[in-house]
């Protein structure tokens, strides 16, 4: 392996950065991370029609101690790292990263805590595997300087989610670098996701997609321990490795090893207030408000005009599959579907995606009444805002036209839900599993993880 290249830095850090050098904020925050994506996996195992064949081939297929999220169910950690995976985005309800678009835990946490099941793996080793492994899908989806989609063609955020798993998994397993090497190259060799997922009117795998990131993640890790040399050199950043063959090289370095291990990006997360794309969630946030203030009623609604910035091009266009969208997973990916939602229920909930709003013909009249112009491209976003939050809605009706503007939507790091919201989110989502679990056990259990405790405590507590 070649000294001081970019994968080579990044296998390193992967597998040596001590665990007490960890701040104790930094594993405290991934203990939110882990309760809230619990929950979410939780709920989606009954309310994602989507998810369910992966399930179903899960718990058929595979043998092993490793839990199906919200059926109490056993199987392989591999197979369980897939089912799981198929969970944790399906309700799009998980944490995200505002600056990279990243998700960077969708991944990792169905692989890592079926391994750390499995075999029983210390609790506070397992957090840091998941911190290590957040902070390189953050930092290497950040690192991107061209725009992944519009600009390349493919939907990065459940590559970068594998590729950041595939590393912390490899250091909660102890491999050596070269086995963290095969198991990167063997990951990196399953997992890729053509944009053209998140602009096809009926496709599910932009909901399911980190079914196959935390599979290829488990599967690559397995693999490598099972001796295959699959050791590429610098799979990365090689003449005809990932960055150049996906990306055109339209990459920065220095952003990913800029304050490595001491400024931790992983803990800047947004944990969401409703469950659809982040990028909705200035305009949900500003509809929701108006609605709420001024009473209005949706059959008083004929027209909604956005002003919007490019993020939010890709929850508009193309119109037929954003004003019509044919699966739960793309009306979660349309801003005309989140804001007809917004103003008839002046909320958006668990409860509001269900097949049958799809063919709503309120909610098809409301999103009918949606149209858009860009904000200048010399527009200043306030410090603290972004692209995605700083938007401007106005809404006509029988009364008259109503304004609201958003700079920072409810769940940004800049305003973020309380630990008493997330809980009460986390208490909410794990209503819904078929399996009954005892949710205040799985907090303690989380919360005690860096003190003595595991992931099969976690497990054995919940479903006691």
């Amino acid at each position: 392996m070649a000294e001081n290249k970019l994968t080579d830095r990044l296998i390193d850090f992967a597998l040596n950065f001590r665990t007490e050098d960890i701040p104790q904020e930094v594993l405290d925050n991934q203990k939110t991370v882990l309760t809230d994506s619990i929950g979410v996996m939780t709920a989606a195992s009954a309310l994602e029609p989507a998810a369910k064949p992966f399930l179903d081939f899960a718990a058929a297929n595979g043998s092993g101690s490793s839990t199906i999220l919200g059926t109490g169910l056993k199987t392989s950690p591999v197979l369980a790292a897939m089912a799981n995976g198929a969970l944790i985005h399906a309700l799009d309800y998980e944490d995200g990263h505002d600056v990279s678009h990243a998700h960077p835990n969708t991944a990792s946490i169905p692989a890592i805590l079926a391994y750390a099941e499995a075999e029983n793996k210390d609790g506070k080793e397992t957090l840091a595997a998941m911190v290590i492994a957040s902070e390189l899908a953050v930092r290497l989806k950040m690192c991107l300087t061209g725009n992944d989609l519009r600009d390349c063609g493919w939907y990065a955020p459940p590559m970068f989610a594998a590729y950041g798993a595939v590393l912390g998994l490899s250091r909660l397993l102890g491999f050596t670098r070269e086995e963290a090497l095969d198991a990167l190259s063997i990951c990196m060799t399953q997992i890729s996701l053509p944009g053209q997922s998140a602009r096809s009117k009926a496709s599910v795998l932009r909901g399911v997609r980190e079914a196959l990131s935390a599979k290829a993640a488990a599967f690559g890790a397995e693999m490598a321990r099972c001796g295959v040399k699959a050791r590429m050199d610098e799979p990365f950043e090689g003449p005809f490795g990932l960055f150049m063959s996906c990306f055109r090289n339209m990459y920065d370095p220095n952003i990913i090893f800029d304050g490595l291990g001491e400024r931790w990006e992983c803990t800047a997360l947004r944990f969401k207030a409703w469950p659809c794309c982040g990028t909705s969630h200035g305009v949900v946030d500003a509809i929701t408000n108006l609605v709420r203030l001024e009473d209005i009623k949706p059959g008083q609604v004929k027209s909604v005009r956005l002003y919007v910035n490019k993020p939010h091009l890709n929850l508009l266009e193309p119109k037929d599959v954003k004003y019509r969208p044919a699966s739960l997973a793309a009306a979660k990916f349309s801003l005309p579907f989140a804001v007809a939602l917004s103003l008839r229920d002046g909320n958006v909930t668990l409860n509001s995606y269900k097949e049958d709003a799809l063919s709503d013909p309120e909610l098809h009249r409301l999103m009918d009444t949606v149209s858009f112009e860009m904000q200048p491209e010399d527009t200043v976003i306030p410090e603290g805002s972004s692209p995605d939050d700083f938007i401007r809605v106005d809404v006509e009706t029988d009364g008259g036209v109503f304004t609201a503007r958003n700079v920072i939507s409810a769940g940004s790091p800049k305003k973020p839900l309380s630990k008493q919201q997330i809980l009460d989110k986390f208490r909410d989502c794990m209503s819904f599993g078929a399996k009954k679990c005892d949710a205040e056990a799985v907090i303690r259990a989380i919360d005690s993880l860096d003190r003595g405790g595991s992931v099969k405590d976690l497990f054995s507590a919940a479903f006691m």
